[in-house]
């Protein structure tokens, strides 16, 4: 499935136990060999979880949120504008970040399961570990607390794929520090087609990935 530039598409994180826990939503800047390149402005729309009293669970431990009631709230991506590529069959994707009026800010290394398209967009399986380098090549883990306590727990990822997790990131550090692709240079003059407005949730951010009940057309924003 390949989705064509200008496109409206969501990027679902699900939780372990199949509920969607996040939903970004922008537009398809490319889809090729590379891989898919979507484009997040600041102010598109996006969902995340709120407990019973409208208070966004992301600050908790993720363990501590699934056992709450929860629901999906509609607040807005800021103030970062951000390119997300997702190569083909990566256990990551690099996030490209600009801050309005100060430029490029850095990329993020999200560690990932690889996605799964489907006719809206892709679903991602988060794990937790992240990279973070700077445009002048410093760099840190991020949840790395985070990512030791959810190893070996039975809804996330034992330690053999907790291993293969720090080794991609190893790897992708590796690159960083020697300016290697991804972290040569490109995307770094990317400016989004001018009549681009940031992207508002699509109707189908919720539809299940394997529903064959809509054609095409259902998916045009």
């Amino acid at each position: 499935m390949i989705f064509e530039p200008g496109r409206t598409i969501v990027r679902r994180n699900l939780y372990p136990d199949g509920r969607i826990g996040s939903v970004l939503c922008g537009r398809v800047v490319s889809d090729d060999e590379r891989g898919l390149a979507m484009w997040v402005d600041a102010g598109s729309q996006k969902l995340g979880r709120v407990d019973g009293a409208g208070r966004p669970t992301r600050p908790l431990s993720l363990l501590t949120s699934l056992r709450m009631t929860t629901t999906l709230r509609l607040t807005t991506w800021e103030p970062i504008r951000t390119l997300m590529v997702m190569p083909p069959g990566a256990a990551h994707s690099v996030w490209w970040s600009w801050l309005p009026g100060q430029g490029f800010d850095g990329w993020y290394v999200n560690l990932e399961r690889p996605v799964t398209r489907w006719a809206g967009g892709v679903d991602v399986y988060d794990q937790e570990l992240d990279l973070l380098v700077r445009p002048d090549g410093r760099w840190s883990w991020k949840d790395e607390d985070a990512f030791a306590e959810y190893t070996g727990h039975p809804a996330f990822w034992d330690e053999a794929e907790a291993a293969d997790v720090r080794a991609e990131g190893e790897r992708l550090l590796a690159l960083a520090r020697t300016r290697a692709a991804p972290f040569d240079g490109r995307w770094l003059d990317f400016h989004p087609d001018p009549t681009w407005q940031p992207t508002r949730m699509p109707h189908w951010w919720e539809l299940p990935a394997d529903s064959t009940c809509w054609g095409p057309e259902y998916f045009r924003a």
